[in-house]
């Protein structure tokens, strides 16, 4: 595992596992700059994805599985809920717990520990 600050390791042993779960935590940060489709994107592309075989990096894509899911419907919810004026304090809580929870799981990806409750709505 590429442990944080280790920038002499050759990039070629970064397993595909390791470089999916990267990019899957830069989807989640980047879902509220972008409105919500970079976590629609993110969706789709684990959508059918099997989950990794090794423990740390399968707890991580179900705990990205589970926050990119909560974020979409959570979008799609705030938009509907807007026509009672409810849906703006639905969307900030939104933008709100998905980077916090993007945050955290990428600082624990980083650290090479599993999330230890991976379906959790918080951490």
């Amino acid at each position: 595992m590429v442990q944080s600050g280790d920038y002499s390791s050759n990039s070629a042993a970064v397993s595909p596992d390791l470089t999916s779960l990267y990019v899957g935590y830069a989807l989640i940060l980047f879902a509220v700059p972008t409105f919500g489709v970079a976590a629609a994107i993110g969706l789709l592309r684990m959508w059918r994805k099997p989950a990794p075989a090794e423990p740390v990096a399968r707890s991580h894509f179900i705990f990205q599985q589970r926050t990119l899911t909560a974020a979409v419907a959570a979008i799609v919810g705030g938009v509907v809920l807007i026509l009672i004026n409810v849906g703006v304090f639905v969307l900030f809580v939104m933008a709100v717990w998905t980077i916090v929870r993007g945050a955290l799981g990428l600082k624990d990806l980083l650290e090479g520990r599993a999330i230890r409750h991976p379906l959790r709505l918080f951490y």
